[in-house]
């Protein structure tokens, strides 16, 4: 990026702070303001990636902005960098987050994000049985996503410096793919429902949806590493980003 060295770093949706602490170990910054709607994982980060330089907060970036903490709102227009690693993809009202990252961004300011995509879990089924699934759910194609992305920060005044749609792989441990990975998609997905109630999004998903999504994912796009015991711990999963970096 153009700038070299920060006042302000935020880190939004920081999770568990295990990225938060490498931004303070790879970045010349004089502070990182690390945000995440989760209180859990909050306190989680405050322990285990506490640094001087680092304050976490419980936040939702994507409130109003008069709904916003007074503790973040009075870095309107002060914020040099913005990174946002795999968060918007679960954020509802996306275009409510992204008029925040502009106002908290000082003129020039930066941001770089990254986002999941949902890839096709229905291209080995019949056309049929294709319709039967279009009438609970759209997904529109990696390159659509892209787009969207785009149009999402251009109409909220962002000029473009860089995207990119890339397919990446990555190797889990057996029991860690089958209990944290593979639940992580069904959650994805649900954010593609037509149905937008949250209780009845959940029925659907419980309806047997959540676990056709984790077997297509096993189907399509993973699988089994073996080692030279013979034996498979090991899953390989193939996955879409998309990863973006704008400027105010």
């Amino acid at each position: 990026m153009a700038i070299s060295n920060y006042d302000i770093v935020m880190d939004i949706g920081c999770g568990s702070g295990r990225v938060t602490s490498l931004i303070d170990c790879r970045l010349r910054c004089e502070q990182i303001m690390a945000i995440d709607i989760d209180m859990r994982a909050i306190k989680f980060a405050q322990k285990n990636y506490p640094s001087p330089r680092i304050r976490y907060q419980v936040l939702d970036i994507s409130l109003p902005w008069d709904k916003l903490d007074p503790v973040i709102r009075k870095y309107e227009n002060q914020v040099d960098l913005i990174i946002s690693n795999r968060v918007l993809h679960w954020i509802e009202d996306k275009n409510l987050a992204v008029q925040n990252i502009y106002r908290l961004l000082k003129p020039g300011g930066m941001c770089y994000s990254n986002v999941t995509t949902l890839l096709d879990l229905f291209t080995d089924l019949t056309q049929d049985e294709r319709d039967k699934f279009s009438e609970l759910i759209v997904i529109p194609s990696e390159n659509e996503q892209k787009e969207q992305l785009r149009t999402l920060f251009e109409k909220n005044k962002f000029n473009i410096h860089w995207i990119e749609l890339l397919h990446l792989q990555q190797l889990y441990p057996k029991d860690e793919f089958r209990s944290n990975v593979l639940p992580y998609f069904p959650n994805l997905t649900k954010k593609y429902l037509i149905e937008k109630d949250p209780i009845k999004r959940n029925s659907i998903m419980a309806s047997g949806l959540s676990d056709y999504v984790k077997n297509a994912f096993l189907r399509l796009y993973s699988r089994e590493i073996i080692e030279a015991n013979g034996i498979p711990d090991k899953y390989e999963l193939t996955y879409g980003q998309i990863r973006i970096i704008i400027q105010k």
